[in-house]
């Protein structure tokens, strides 16, 4: 046989191997459209140029997402998995997933028996199946979750923040608090998207001390990570899915996670959109309708609208921003700490509005809305405001029931604290503030006795992330009056009446510290320790030379104290250097966020304000970091 011959057929068998490669869409294009493309491609170059070398520069667009899905899901297991989980991880992806090239498998239908298809459909179906395989590739194996879920307490939130449906527990058991990893991976990317961030609030709040070789992943804050930015940059960006049930839902764990990082701000971000979406929805209106018998669909939209409003209030509160939605009403067969957080709900809003000048006026509200307060506690049992025994390990509904009720506890204690702060901090010159100080600092101590309990039970970092916020408003109310004592008293006596809350606080600095020392995920903790101890230097004997140092505290604004001079907040200078950062272009990598900060908490400086410019200014360097100074600012 002629050799040429003999590679031109070689040549034909391998270019027939290409076309039976393709999709139906590429051998639709070979057979009917390629003659007639390749004759006008050639007239108009001038050219002689072959279908094969045509049909080589018509890529399909299926068969580019399938190897880009491929080198994604590589990628992913290489960053988050041990080696000898890839070969697991690969079988449990195959076997939850469609691979189109499978011999044994159908097409997709809408590249077999829909020819005429649009192409933009075409590349959305083929998007949203990228997304949910780059998803279910980041769902670790079923061991390593049930490791993460009963290693905290984070499957409480299976019960307060969303109810899952039955078939994706294990067993279908909703009382073993567990996801089924392979139940999930055959559902909805929302779903997918949730679960991820659910089990990235379980890694958040792992203990200091647990043992990271118990699973199989190389690094617990990368898959955190991992989770965290993948959910956020494919799925919780669409307005159009998040605008379900389980988006929203969504959102409210991710704003979970973020302030269980110290990210408050980002949270409020979130919260505000979920609130957005779900007026959209309807849910204001669905909240104040009692359905008979109930309908499973509104019961969740009411339980969403009622944890979105409660997250509102909270971080609306410490941030000092606008609520978005109006009190919710409280059902008839409400559960204890249900019933004491929707009343909570109400007077946090009306604290708000406190937040001005004090007056007479003002003082008078604040003190109806103690009594409020101190109704709300009356009502509820007195078992109910004991100090349990926080369980450990115990996944139930009744251990469940405990930490809410904690946590509910310090809620109601904090909000004290913020209602009687104002007139606390003017005790020391006008003496009938001094039942709002003698209020304050028991609240505080009620606090911190109750963090306490939290820290101790080991595993229960979910609920310690959301107390902690009170334990630093708690602890700074204590430091603060020591410090106000301290310049205005002689030493021996405030030593003999305050060495207790003393002692308080430098142990509350220490299991700090000890936290953020043992893991980088303990943020609040850490940044909670610096404060304080920059807060008590002012009593450091060997600084009563030193001139007076500028603090920043979170809620609390911009102070200065000096050894044994009681703190005072200073006027806002634009000439100073916080002034002058105004025409700051960047900082490091991110642009500037700028913040206009003004409370009425201290009372009015000595200094003339320049102006009428009564507030601070602080630069961060984003929304997830710390000012350009360092200091932790909500």
């Amino acid at each position: 046989m002629d050799p040429s011959i003999a590679l031109k057929d070689d040549m034909n068998k391998k270019r027939s191997c290409r076309g039976f490669r393709a999709c139906w869409e590429c051998k639709r294009r070979k057979l009917h459209g390629g003659s007639s493309y390749t004759s006008d491609v050639s007239s108009v170059s001038g050219l002689s140029i072959s279908n094969t070398e045509v049909e080589e520069e018509q890529h399909c667009p299926l068969h580019i997402g399938e190897r880009m899905n491929k080198l994604e899901q590589l990628f992913e297991k290489f960053v988050c998995r041990k080696p000898s989980n890839i070969g697991l991880s690969q079988t449990s992806s195959k076997s939850s997933t469609p691979q189109p090239n499978q011999t044994n498998e159908k097409p997709p239908p809408f590249t077999f028996g829909l020819p005429e298809i649009s192409s933009d459909a075409q590349s959305n179906g083929l998007g949203n199946e990228t997304i949910r395989r780059s998803l279910i590739v980041l769902l670790p194996s079923q061991r390593d979750a049930d490791i993460l879920f009963e290693s905290t307490n984070g499957w409480m939130i299976l019960s307060q923040m969303y109810r899952p449906s039955k078939d994706l527990f294990v067993n279908k058991d909703p009382q073993s608090y567990a996801l089924d990893m392979e139940a999930v991976s055959r559902e909805h990317v929302i779903v997918i998207a949730r679960t991820l961030l659910h089990l990235a609030i379980c890694i958040c709040c792992l203990p200091p001390e647990f043992d990271a070789s118990r699973l199989s992943m190389w690094s617990l804050d990368t898959a955190m990570e991992n989770y965290v930015t993948t959910v956020t940059s494919l799925v919780t960006s669409s307005d159009e899915q998040m605008s379900t049930l389980p988006g929203l839902e969504t959102l409210l764990l991710l704003a979970s996670y973020h302030i269980n990082s110290a990210n408050l701000r980002q949270a409020w971000l979130i919260i505000r959109r979920g609130l957005n979406l779900a007026h959209l929805m309807g849910f204001h209106r669905i909240i104040a309708q009692e359905v008979t018998p109930p309908v499973e669909a509104i019961e969740a939209s009411k339980f969403i609208w009622r944890a979105l409003v409660d997250a509102d209030r909270f971080l609306g509160l410490h941030l000092r921003l606008p609520f978005a939605a109006d009190d919710y009403p409280i059902p008839e067969d409400a559960s204890a700490p249900l019933l004491h957080r929707a009343k909570l709900a109400i007077i946090a809003r009306q604290i708000t509005e406190l937040d001005s000048n004090v007056t007479p006026q003002s003082y008078a509200k604040a003190l109806a809305l103690d009594e409020k307060l101190e109704s709300v506690m009356k009502s509820l049992s007195k078992h109910f405001w004991d100090v349990p025994n926080v369980p450990s390990t115990a996944r139930t509904p009744e251990s469940a029931e405990i930490l809410e009720r904690l946590v509910g506890q310090m809620w109601h204690f904090e909000l004290k604290i913020l209602l009687h702060l104002p007139f606390l901090l003017r005790a020391p010159t006008e003496s009938r503030y001094e039942y709002s100080k003698i209020t304050a600092l028991q609240a505080s101590r009620n606090v911190v006795m109750r963090w306490f309990a939290l820290r101790n039970a080991g595993i229960t970092q979910a609920g310690c992330r959301f107390a902690e916020m009170a334990v630093f408003i708690a602890t700074v109310t204590i430091a603060l009056d020591i410090v106000i004592e301290m310049g205005t008293k002689e030493k021996s006596a405030v030593q003999k009446t305050r060495g207790s809350d003393f002692a308080m606080i430098c142990r509350v600095i220490g299991e700090m510290e000890k936290l953020a020392k043992a893991s980088t995920r303990e943020k609040i903790a850490g940044r909670t320790a610096a404060i304080i101890k920059k807060l008590l230097c002012s009593l450091d004997p060997s600084r009563r030379t030193s001139e007076k140092t500028r603090l920043t505290l979170p809620y609390f604004g911009t102070i200065e104290v000096s050894y044994h001079q009681p703190p005072v907040r200073p006027p806002f200078d634009l000439d100073s250097d916080t002034g002058k950062k105004l025409n700051t272009t960047a900082t490091g990598s991110h642009l500037p966020v700028f913040s206009f900060v003004s409370n009425e908490l201290w009372p009015s400086s000595d200094k003339t304000w320049d102006g009428d410019l009564d507030f601070d200014i602080i630069l961060y360097d984003g929304l997830e970091d710390m000012d350009t100074e360092g200091n932790w600012v909500f």
